[in-house]
């Protein structure tokens, strides 16, 4: 099939059980992102309650390994609204938006802007108290995302209200502030409010508000500085709750652009500290291919937490640290993608609204080689958000333009208005690049491949320049009019991995991980190995991230 032919599917396409149809005719032009998150953002119109006011459902429960019912739970609030909120915009950044998806959007927008309460905070209407410091994170994140999209005065405003009544809401110490209502007995879970930090900075880099930046620097102390879970060596010392990995990178992600905005806490202090949290996370809690677990000592996999990972490596990158490149590649093209359910007709499900809740939706407990691996339990609905901005993370960065050069990050089929990238990886070892301009590109190689061994078919004139320091190749001459084929062999390996205890094998091919023994069970991953196909028309993404 080609690409043009898809594109024309999959813009006639309205629901999830489409775009997995569109997109299993079109696997063999290899891993474009726009599919799963076109199968996300239809799980997001299904996941909301036209019986209770458009109420996301958080929990879809799991009896025996059978999905059985949507439920409504506390973290239905701030936590879904703002991230449904957050994934509607950001999804029609990367697509084209349909009727249906400005619809959800406008209905989910209504009801976060519903919860909010007087004194500015979201209110959780069952028990008519401040709801918890994290959900406030998740309405920010949604409402920053949305003022960065319309510009609109009353999304400021709602933003500029929430700010200060959670500030008003906190314990005031010194030049910290706390949320005293998160601690238990292990630990104060500074992380559960500095979760904030991140969407307040963008707010800030958005509009230069001064209490936006105080408020960001508060927090961000009281995290750095006094919560003593986080060692100066990175060592996060505690399991559960209190280590929970989502919360923790994201909020490190926020302290890097708050102290790079302010300088305090000190950016190179900050830095180092971030580096090495994120070395002993990939050490101790992440495999290669991108399973990271929920928390510290969890045996199960969050999507929420590879989105966070992603996040993380990306400010890295700006810090200088150009080999997390390597390590987003082998996350979004693996386990990012694999804990995705794209087609759920083999797990029993006898109400079709459960079904239709549940495609498109990404795993909150999975095992490397299956998702639904807790067998009794829940699969909560914040990680279709986690899928989505995750999806949008790489989307974004998979190529940057500057004024001098272009480069290709991730090999990932993608375009922006100086250059499309076609990627056949796995399935051969080929790019296509098709510029628009005459600047230089500087392709990211992968890291086990030889600048040396890469082959470019090109027309006269091109000319490569190998940069060893960042294992990239500089292409000049480039034109116009012009395909500029890359070729190398793909490595192929079979690695053990062990994962809470238990060992599997791992097959790969290039940096896509085609098979994974023993098989899962419940929903077996890695059985095609390429990831879930291509997307429609290209997008330049304008939402920050």
């Amino acid at each position: 099939m080609r690409r043009r032919e898809f594109i024309r599917l999959l813009a006639g396409t309205a629901t999830a059980v489409g775009v997995a149809r569109a997109a299993s005719r079109a696997d063999s032009l290899g891993l474009d992102l726009r599919v799963p998150l076109s199968l996300a953002t239809c799980c997001i119109i299904n996941r909301m309650d036209p019986e209770a006011g458009f109420r996301p459902w958080f929990a879809l429960d799991v009896k025996d390994g059978v999905p059985t019912r949507l439920r409504h739970d506390s973290w239905d609030h701030g936590d879904m609204s703002g991230r449904f909120l957050e994934g509607l915009i950001l999804a029609r950044n990367m697509v084209p938006a349909t009727a249906d998806m400005l619809q959800a959007e406008a209905r989910i927008r209504a009801y976060l802007v519903s919860v909010l309460g007087s004194a500015g905070v979201v209110v959780n209407p069952d028990s008519g108290r401040r709801d918890h410091p994290f959900s406030q994170g998740s309405a920010l994140y949604g409402l920053v995302t949305d003022f960065n999209d319309s510009g609109a005065p009353e999304a400021r405003q709602r933003i500029e209200a929430l700010i200060r009544g959670l500030d008003a809401g906190a314990s005031h110490r010194g030049d910290y502030l706390v949320f005293d209502e998160l601690a238990t007995p292990l630990a104060p879970c500074s992380q559960h409010a500095a979760y904030q930090v991140l969407p307040v900075m963008r707010f800030h880099e958005l509009t230069g508000d001064p209490r936006a930046l105080d408020y960001a620097r508060r927090l961000s102390r009281w995290a750095f500085y006094h919560d003593p879970t986080v060692t100066a060596d990175g060592a996060i010392t505690q399991k559960g709750w209190e280590g929970h990995l989502h919360a923790w990178m994201d909020t490190y992600s926020g302290i890097l652009r708050c102290a790079r905005a302010g300088g305090d806490p000190p950016l190179k202090e900050v830095v180092e500290r971030s580096r090495r949290m994120f070395a002993w996370v990939l050490e101790h809690e992440t495999t290669p291919y991108g399973w990271v677990a929920d928390s510290v000592g969890s045996g199960t996999c969050e999507t929420c937490t590879i989105s966070s990972a992603i996040r993380l490596a990306l400010e890295l990158i700006k810090e200088g640290d150009a080999g997390y490149w390597n390590d987003i590649e082998r996350f979004v093209r693996n386990q990012f993608v694999q804990n995705q359910f794209r087609n759920v007709g083999g797990l029993g499900i006898r109400d079709q609204r459960v079904a239709r809740g549940l495609l498109g939706a990404f795993d909150s407990y999975a095992d490397p080689n299956t998702l639904v691996a807790n067998r009794d339990g829940t699969i909560e609905g914040c990680c279709i958000n986690g899928g989505i901005r995750g999806l949008y993370l790489a989307y974004q960065n998979a190529i940057h333009e500057s004024p001098q050069s272009i480069h290709v990050n991730l090999l990932l089929s993608h375009g922006t208005p100086g250059i499309e990238v076609a990627s056949h990886l796995p399935h051969e070892g080929r790019l296509e690049l098709y510029p628009n301009c005459s600047k230089d590109v500087v392709l990211r190689c992968p890291d086990w491949v030889r600048l040396a061994d890469v082959a470019i078919d090109a027309p006269a004139g091109i000319r490569r320049i190998a940069l060893a320091d960042t294992h990239s190749l500089r292409i000049v001459g480039g034109r116009p009019g012009i395909r500029i084929t890359i070729r190398f062999a793909q490595r192929r390996l079979v690695q053990e991995s062990v994962v809470a205890g238990r060992r599997y094998q791992v097959s790969w091919h290039g940096d896509t991980v085609t098979g994974i023994t023993p098989a899962g069970e419940s929903y077996g991953l890695y059985r095609n190995g390429a990831g879930p196909g291509t997307g429609g028309p290209y997008r330049q993404p304008r939402i920050a991230s």
